[in-house]
């Protein structure tokens, strides 16, 4: 029994000792507690020799080494000759076993920690490389935009090619911590959508078809207004939608604004709009939008409606003046009519 209890506290006083000594030098924390725990723990943002697990790593076999050892030596005492020598390795075999563990133990401590640090760099190079990409992108987006000569349509209305910051955020998916954005292709079909509807309601407008054309013309007019503004084109939903008339349409709080009061007014928006929305399908990679014959008539021919009549003027002179005097439209800030007043 007493040689059990001699057998325990040899093991447990050098492991206590060399482990309140590695927690006290080397652990980091605000207790005791932590400080304990942190020493077995390695950390990539400090060196190897800030490392509380390589120095139990030496410490323990070191100190378990002597203690064995102490056992081992007494009764003899030093004798520095050959016999001296023999006589030590033969009776310090277990305590100097013990302690050559020291030195696999520290080796292995220092792989892991190579290892780690290695690790945590790779993903800072990665989390870096994946921000460049990200950031490219972005302003890869600018200068794309930025490369485009202004247009102007019928020698009157004035666009520039100009892409807003915020979409980049509209039409990509991802963050900078993940690196190059994927498309939002949910964005993309929405404009396709609103173009495509607004120029079916169009044709009959400008048809000379006088049934439901005020509201066809509403219509057309508020999906132009939502693709530009989903585009962030201030030419239309800004300057443009000033010079038109908000309508309260189908008792709806939002209404209709219209794109100016003309013809070439509305087929400019419309026209520039798509043209926007295809070069901006030039930089993400995405093919051009695609519309029947019957459509791309609006967007292609214009003598032709013109011919057939000065239409959206009419409704701007009929209805749309009088829902202006029964209070049920306004007219914009820059509209002809308060430009006279």
């Amino acid at each position: 029994m007493l040689d059990i209890l001699c057998v325990v506290l040899t093991i447990f006083i050098p492991v206590t000792l060399t482990t309140l000594g590695v927690t006290c030098l080397t652990g980091s924390g605000d207790n005791l507690k932590r400080k304990f725990l942190s020493v077995f723990e390695l950390n990539s943002e400090h060196g190897l020799v800030k490392q509380g697990l390589l120095w139990l790593a030496i410490g323990l076999p070191l100190s378990l080494g002597i203690s064995f050892g102490v056992w081992s030596w007494t009764g003899y005492s030093v004798s520095l000759s050959a016999d001296g020598y023999k006589k030590f390795v033969e009776i310090s075999i277990l305590p100097l076993a013990i302690m050559s563990i020291s030195l696999p133990l520290a080796g292995l401590v220092s792989r892991f920690h190579s290892t780690q640090q290695s690790a945590k760099q790779i993903s800072l190079t990665t989390t870096k490389n994946n921000l460049d990409a990200y950031a490219a992108h972005r302003k890869g987006m600018h200068e794309y935009f930025s490369y485009l000569e202004p247009i102007k349509y019928f020698d009157n209305y004035d666009f520039k090619y100009k892409a807003h910051p915020v979409l980049h955020k509209r039409f990509f998916s991802g963050s900078p911590e993940k690196g190059w954005p994927s498309r939002n292709e949910d964005s993309f079909d929405k404009i396709e959508n609103f173009l495509e509807r607004a120029a079916k309601f169009l044709i009959p407008v400008l048809a000379g078809d006088y049934e439901r054309r005020l509201d066809n013309y509403l219509q057309a007019s508020q999906r132009i207004y939502l693709a530009a503004e989903a585009l962030h084109i201030k030419e239309i939903t800004h300057d443009m939608a000033q010079r038109g008339v908000f309508v309260r349409w189908k008792n709806r709080e939002d209404g209709a604004l219209t794109l100016g009061v003309k013809t070439l007014e509305t087929l400019a928006a419309l026209r520039f709009t798509r043209e926007f929305y295809n070069n901006f399908c030039d930089f993400s990679g995405r093919s051009r939008m695609k519309i029947s014959d019957e459509l791309e008539d609006v967007f292609s021919k214009t003598d032709y409606w013109l011919k057939k009549g000065e239409h959206i003027e009419n409704i701007h002179l009929k209805e749309i003046s009088i829902l202006v005097s029964k209070g049920e439209a306004d007219y914009g800030e820059k509209h002809v009519q308060n430009q006279k007043a």
